[in-house]
């Protein structure tokens, strides 16, 4: 629900019996209010609202476009679970590094999509709450990116 991380050597700064040095703010143990009313919000959502339907509905466009998306001679692969898809993009220096990444982000943004590239792969991690249009939209997107950057 809520969680503090941080290096070692940032935790060893508040390890010590001395009682100035504790670190009184983040703990995920203490029960953090908000992150338990934003849990209970979202069960509440799952009782109440047809979320595995819409992700059935996101997986199903996911299969869809991916297989469509196969097809382009710049993709090297397009892997699927659930509700994540993910295509990789054939790229002379594939991995975070790739020059390829910026130019794919920018693009997005600049066409109103928020994806963000990890080097020459694209992630699409839509919430449950995209309909199928806007899910085809950023789909159509990236196909326009594929033509326009590859």
């Amino acid at each position: 629900m809520g969680v503090t991380l941080c290096s070692d050597r940032v935790e060893s700064a508040f390890r010590s019996e001395n009682r100035v040095h504790t670190f009184y703010h983040g703990h995920s143990y203490t029960g953090n209010a908000l992150a338990c009313a934003a849990a209970n919000e979202n069960l509440r959502i799952f009782d109440d609202e047809p979320v595995f339907d819409r992700i059935s509905t996101i997986a199903r466009i996911h299969s869809e476009r991916l297989g469509q998306l196969r097809e382009m001679h710049q993709v090297g692969d397009s892997r699927q679970i659930g509700a994540i898809g993910a295509l990789e993009l054939l790229a002379k220096d594939a991995g975070y590094l790739s020059a390829m990444r910026p130019k794919l982000y920018q693009f997005f943004v600049q066409h109103g999509v928020l994806l963000r590239p990890l080097g020459n792969v694209v992630y699409v991690l839509p919430p449950y709450v995209i309909e199928p249009e806007g899910l085809h939209r950023v789909y159509d997107v990236i196909v326009e990116a594929i033509e326009t950057l590859l």
